[in-house]
């Protein structure tokens, strides 16, 4: 098996995983040296940056591939969102516990070393209440997913996704946490 890269034209259907494939047909294994930049202009930018605008939510990325990682993250900040980007539960914790503000979206890969991302989720929930979570991961179904996307706040991607799922599965996850945190201000507010 060999990386794959992909030529920027399909850069809109690019799939965030490890891209594997056969090896080439004279047998020989050969593996990318170094990963081409990636375009990802398909994605449609945010209309022009106004500061009267309300900002957009900023999201916890963790993410121990290296590649998916950075992907993703170019993809959310050209779709105009503000990315704290680690790679492995550790430092997650570390950048969420010295955040200032609101942290509106753990986008968390399942399966990593040290620690399982619904784990990390718990303990970032301690820290940031009402976290909303995306989890993403490359296995079709684990016993720890089932359980933790039980959570109205807690949705799943299924890897490799693309561009355009990608966006609208965190635009949706940011949107019941927003009717969710309404809700839940809304009944706050009646006498007791």
């Amino acid at each position: 098996m060999y990386l794959a890269t992909f030529p920027p034209q399909l850069a809109k259907s690019l799939h965030f995983s490890r891209c594997c494939s056969p090896a080439p047909p004279d047998g020989q294994q050969q593996k990318a040296s170094a990963v081409e930049p990636m375009s990802i202009s398909s994605v449609t930018p945010i209309a022009s940056f106004d500061s009267t605008q309300a900002q957009k939510p900023i999201i916890l990325l963790v993410e121990d591939e290296s590649m998916v990682r950075q992907v993703t993250r170019q993809v959310l900040e050209h779709a105009g969102y503000q990315v704290l980007e680690s790679d492995g539960a550790r430092e997650a914790l570390r950048l969420a516990a010295e955040h200032r503000g609101r942290i509106g979206l753990l986008l968390s890969d399942v399966v990593m070393p040290g620690m399982n991302g619904p784990d990390l989720a718990q303990r970032v929930q301690k820290i940031q209440p009402r976290l909303t979570t995306v989890f993403m991961s490359g296995y079709a179904d684990t016993g720890v997913l089932r359980q933790s996307v039980q959570d109205p706040l807690n949705t799943y991607i299924q890897k490799p996704f693309t561009i355009d799922l990608l966006l609208a599965c965190v635009g949706k996850a940011l949107a019941r946490s927003s009717a969710t945190a309404a809700q839940g201000a809304g009944l706050s507010d009646l006498p007791a």
